[in-house]
């Protein structure tokens, strides 16, 4: 993939403003080009602007930090935002991302920073950090049409990375019907660590990731919680194992009678008991295997 996608994408909008969205919960070291603290350095304190989410609306510094990248007409440096693409992408399997998204609005920097807290207070039950890539990315893949596109709004443009490394795009447009979560998705996003959890393990072992690992990684932790599983490390070994082979193992009878024993028996581990399998039902699982 080319390493500056990311900047032909924004030059698409030259009669927008151009932002880019960093999360500070995420730690990054001082001397990253990329640090706050050398980003208003090199573009000055008129660049910053705290998304004041209501959790911690206290605390502007631990807040989202929007960066206005150019003004309508105006261009941006093409280098600094090719390493940002770069680092996205490295941290595209981490828990906590730093990188949340490129924006493109015709709204300037003071209100859309208004903007994107309050839309993260309208969407869910609760406060919901829609901003986080993950969390984004599932939105985006669970939605009904144009649900999310009215959510972001005035955003008229959302770049992000995904889990699986590509850079994904979500259209806004002006809506007057609010959008509301679905049970599905909101189980998906109270459950949006332990996916988080699985796409990492899974990633360990598998070089390329599917473009929808995301959804794939979603889809099988439902699968799994609804085993009865009581002990996690069960549920992300039965999870990213199945991932990894592409096959739902928990529906061979053998499988499902281990899975079983080790509810009856919380002692029992279940990546052990897998090993202990005849070599039979082992081939019988490889050969079912995606290759």
């Amino acid at each position: 993939m080319e390493s500056h996608q990311i900047i032909n994408e924004l030059n698409q909008y030259p009669d927008e403003y151009r932002y880019l969205l960093l999360d500070p919960f995420k730690k990054v070291a001082s001397a990253n080009p990329l640090s706050l603290y050398n980003l208003q350095q090199k573009l000055g304190n008129n660049a910053i602007f705290p998304v004041l989410r209501a959790d911690f609306a206290y605390s502007p510094a631990h807040c989202p930090q929007l960066i206005l990248l150019a003004r309508p007409d105006e261009s941006f440096e093409a280098e600094w935002m090719t390493r940002a693409e770069t680092y996205a992408r490295g941290e595209a399997l981490q828990e906590k991302r730093y990188i949340c998204g490129w924006l493109s609005s015709a709204q300037g920097p003071e209100l859309l920073a208004l903007s994107l807290a309050e839309q993260c207070n309208h969407i869910g039950q609760a406060f919901l950090p829609l901003f986080e890539p993950l969390r984004f990315e599932l939105l985006q893949a669970m939605s009904p049409e144009n649900g999310l596109a009215g959510t972001i709004w005035p955003v008229s443009q959302w770049w992000y990375m995904t889990a699986a490394g590509e850079i994904a795009r979500q259209s806004g447009r002006a809506s007057e019907e609010k959008w509301r979560l679905n049970w599905g998705i909101e189980w998906v996003q109270q459950n949006i660590r332990a996916i988080g959890q699985i796409l990492k393990a899974w990633g360990a072992v598998n070089t390329l990731m599917p473009a929808d690992a995301a959804r794939q990684a979603a889809a099988m932790w439902k699968k799994t919680v609804e085993t009865g599983l009581t002990d996690t490390r069960d549920s992300y070994f039965l999870a990213t194992y199945s991932l990894g082979t592409g096959v739902d193992i928990a529906q061979h009878p053998a499988v499902k009678a281990l899975i079983e024993q080790v509810i009856a028996n919380p002692a029992l581990r279940l990546s052990h008991c897998l090993q202990a399998l005849p070599e039979t039902i082992k081939q019988e699982l490889n050969n079912n295997a995606v290759t």
